[in-house]
Order: structure tokens, then sequence, then C-alpha cells
């Protein structure tokens, strides 16, 4: 099944960015303001249930709740903003965080101070990580490279500029302003920018202002949190069809873009793509090392993967997926040990897998990227059985004894409820595992694979937001590449 170069509607729709946008006068109010009416949560939240993923729901209903302010909705806005707090749990567990959360709660409190509209009290669980976000903004901003696409994560974040007076809006803009006119392909990081311009008067009128503001008007609604991500549909089909030993059979126009961009002089590749003449997001190591498993299995050129090493960390021994991260992913690390295996590079592949063995051993296996468990123990199993290493294999069967242990009584896996993805991830790597090691894994896996295939053959996939963005997301067109992929691979097995 060809996999399309572009997918404008591959994320699923982000309240916060409707929202956002929503608050920019133009032609897409309307429409933007009409979709939030008509898809709150409850009556006065937005964004997935708290019990799921506390932090989306809270940003989610800020914005949607000042959105509906600004618009006059005073009826829907002001419960839902008195409702705030009570989304934040007493005793928060640990639950994964929003990319940029605290960032963004507080654009948002300056877009209210700067309007004299009321202010929530946030609770201490939010101003902790506010804090925590200011400090990061202060680092970046003070960087040499702040100004710098091809390192710089400013422009995805540019709601930070709304209300920072100590940034220059026309050098910033001329940095990160994407050939839509957007800034990084982010919806409400444009929404916010061009607010603070229009809010300083200054250089509102000039063509970069107007290209943004026409980016604006023109979004269609409901909108992704970032305006389209070509190629990880593409190296993610490639590497899933690859494990099910099927042959991959991507758009060719898609495999050579993914291909064009591995390639790409900034070193990494980029998710949102620089093909289109603009780098505004920069590339990251788990995004190039997917991309360079893909292009080595349908036969592309691939660069030396010590391109990768610009973002790794000598002092922990493992890899950051872009600069200035809090938190170090496991998955990045998972995908880089696959390269660097392929590559030979047994020293440091040596000392990143001894990093994942303690992150293993400390319980930091939750992906920073995913809200879901099942995902960073089924990509561990389906990688590590494929790598010669004492390590790998201490890991590998960490990860198959994890996702045995995990499996729901439908067969399924799911951290709230089976879901297609989440069960097609353990399917990967219980079958991986299987097939490589049968004398280890294929007696204790055939009932679990059994139970599975079931599972996916009498249940049809829903698109459930597992992914963590600036809000959670569904990738839309990867979820049917998993279901099918899944389901033959467990065949395979059985």
């Amino acid at each position: 099944m060809s996999t399309p170069l572009l997918q404008p509607d591959a994320l699923s729709p982000s309240t916060y960015d409707v929202a956002a946008v929503s608050l920019v006068d133009g032609p897409q109010r309307s429409a933007c303001l009409q979709w939030l009416i008509e898809n709150r949560t409850t009556p006065t939240t937005w964004g997935a249930p708290p019990g799921v993923n506390w932090y989306d729901s809270y940003l989610s209903t800020y914005a949607a709740a000042l959105a509906l302010y600004d618009a006059g909705h005073r009826s829907l806005a002001e419960p839902a903003l008195t409702a705030l707090a009570a989304l934040v749990p007493a005793a928060p567990a640990a639950v994964l965080e929003t990319l940029t959360f605290g960032g963004l709660v507080d654009a948002l409190d300056r877009l209210c101070a700067h309007r004299g509209w009321p202010l929530p009290e946030h609770p201490q669980p939010v101003r902790a990580v506010m804090d925590r976000e200011r400090v990061k903004w202060d680092r970046m901003r003070a960087w040499d490279g702040f100004l710098d696409p091809a390192r710089s994560i400013a422009g995805y974040c540019a709601e930070r500029v709304y209300g920072d007076e100590h940034i220059d809006t026309a050098a910033f803009l001329g940095a990160f302003q994407a050939p839509n006119g957007s800034l990084s392909n982010a919806p409400a990081a444009s929404a916010l920018f061009l607010l603070e311009v229009e809010r300083r008067g200054k250089n509102a009128a000039s063509e970069h202002v107007e290209r943004l503001r026409r980016y604006l008007h023109t979004c269609r609604v409901p909108l992704g949190y970032l305006d389209w991500v070509p190629h990880f549909t593409t190296a993610w089909t490639v590497m899933f069809e690859h494990a099910a030993g099927t042959t991959p059979t991507p758009a060719p126009a898609a495999l050579d873009a993914l291909s064009a961009d591995l390639n790409h002089p900034s070193g990494l590749l980029c998710t949102v793509s620089t093909l289109d003449g603009g780098l505004t997001i920069p590339g990251d190591s788990d995004s190039t090392a997917c991309a360079m498993l893909a292009a080595r299995i349908t036969g592309r050129n691939v660069p030396d993967s010590t391109r990768l090493d610009t973002l790794y960390d000598a002092s922990q021994g493992c890899y950051r997926t872009f600069l200035f991260e809090h938190d170090t992913s496991t998955t990045t690390n998972i995908h880089v040990a696959a390269v660097l295996a392929l590559d030979g590079r047994h020293d440091r592949l040596t000392q990143v897998l001894r990093w994942l063995t303690h992150a293993v051993a400390e319980g930091r296996t939750p992906c920073k990227w995913h809200l879901s468990p099942t995902y960073p123990h089924g990509e561990l199993a389906r990688i590590t059985a494929a790598i010669d290493h004492p390590l790998a294999a201490a890991l590998c069967t960490e990860a198959v004894e994890t996702l045995l242990a995990t499996q729901n009584p439908d067969g399924g896996w799911g951290l709230h409820g089976s879901t297609a993805e989440e069960t097609a991830y353990a399917v990967h790597g219980l079958a991986t595992a299987a097939h490589s090691h049968a004398h280890a894994y294929a007696p204790k896996t055939t009932d679990a694979l059994g139970a599975a295939h079931n599972h996916l053959t009498t249940h049809p996939p829903r698109q459930t937001p597992l992914w963590l963005g600036k809000t959670l997301y569904t990738l839309r067109p990867l979820i049917p590449v998993l279901h099918r992929t899944a389901t033959a691979h467990a065949e395979q097995m059985l």
C-alpha cells in the first residue's frame, strides 16, 4: 500500500491550536469558534479526560475558554475558567507532561494580563512546570543559536514571544517563517506571535507579517498542532512493513522526499521537511534514526550515522532528541541503537544500551513522546531482538516479559483500554523477538500473539490520541499501517 507524499490532515485535531487561531481576527474565526462549541469533552472541559492526561485537558480547556471569552461567549467560558483548577489531581501521579506545557500556559496568562481579562489561579503543579519552562526559555534566549532554525526550536514555541519585549519580532519572523507563511508550521505559535506583533503595532503591515496573517486566515478547521508532517508515516510504514516480512511500498515521491531530506546539509532530518525551501524546525535524532532505518530497508543512500552525534550527551551516555530538552527519550535511544548496530559502532552502541539498561532498571521506560508504556516496550523488544549484544539480549527479555504481563483480558494492549496502535507495538515486539530467538520466546508468546490476532481481527481500529505534542494527538495515517502489519506479523507466528 503506497504512502502519499503530502498528508495535510495527518494529525488529529488540536483544541489548543483551534482556540489560538480563533483569537486572530479574520475569516477563519467563526469556523474555529463553532468547532470549539461543538467539540467539548464535558460542558466545561476540552481535550483529553483529566484522568487520561490532565495536562492536555488543562491547556485545551484554558485556551478554548479564553477564545470563547474573547468572542463574547461568556456563559461557556466563565464556568470553564472557574473549574480549571479542579482538573489537576490533588496528588498528581506520574502523568506524562505535554510538550512546552508550562510555556504555553504562561503565554495565555500574559494574553489575559494584556487584555485585562480575569487571570486564573493556577494550582502548584501547574506553576512548577511554568517556572521550569521560564528557566528553559531564558537559557534559549541567551544562546547564540536562538535564531538559527537549523538548531533552535524557538519558532515551534513562538507563543513564548507574546509579551516578551526582549524579542525582536522582525528578526524572529525572518528566521522562522516557513514558505507557507506560518511560524515553523505551527498554527498556535503563528497565532500568538501575530497577536504580539499587532499588540506592539510595529511592522504589523510588513510583507512578512501579511504572509503570516494570510496563513492564519486560510487555516482549515480543525487544525493539528503542526500543519503537516510528510516523513513520519513514510519511515514508519517502511519499518513496520519490513518487521512484518512484507515488501514496503511507499509512494516513490514520498521516499524520494524522505531520502533527500535525510541528506540535507543541516545534518538531521526535520519532521516537517525542508524540501519546500525552508528549514524552520531543526532536525532531531529520533526522526533521523527512523529515516535512516527506512532508507536502508529500501536501498536508498544513507548518510554516516556520526551526524547523530551532535545530539550525543557524553555525560549521560545517551542521545538527546533536541537541544535543551529536559528529559531524554527512551525511544529515541532505542531507534538510535538500531542504527549504531547496523553501522558497527560497537563502543557507542554499548554506551546507549547501558543507558537503556539503567533506565529500565530505574523504571524510566515511559517515552516522552507517547502516552502509553506499551510503545517503548514494544519498540525495545523489536529493536533489541535484532542486535547481537549481551545488553540487548537482556533488554529484549525484560521488554518481552513486561509486554506479556500487561496484555489486557481482551487480547489487546492499552493504558486506558485496548487500542489498535498499542496492540500493534506489542505484537511487533513479541513477534520479532519470537522470530529472532524462537527457542527463548516462541513458546511463551504463542498464546499472547493468538489472543492479539483475535483482538485485531474482531475490533475495528480507532484513532486514539496517544502521541504527546503540545496536546495529545493521533498520527492518522499510521493507524491502518500498524493494524495491517501487526495482523500479518501475528499470523506469521501462529
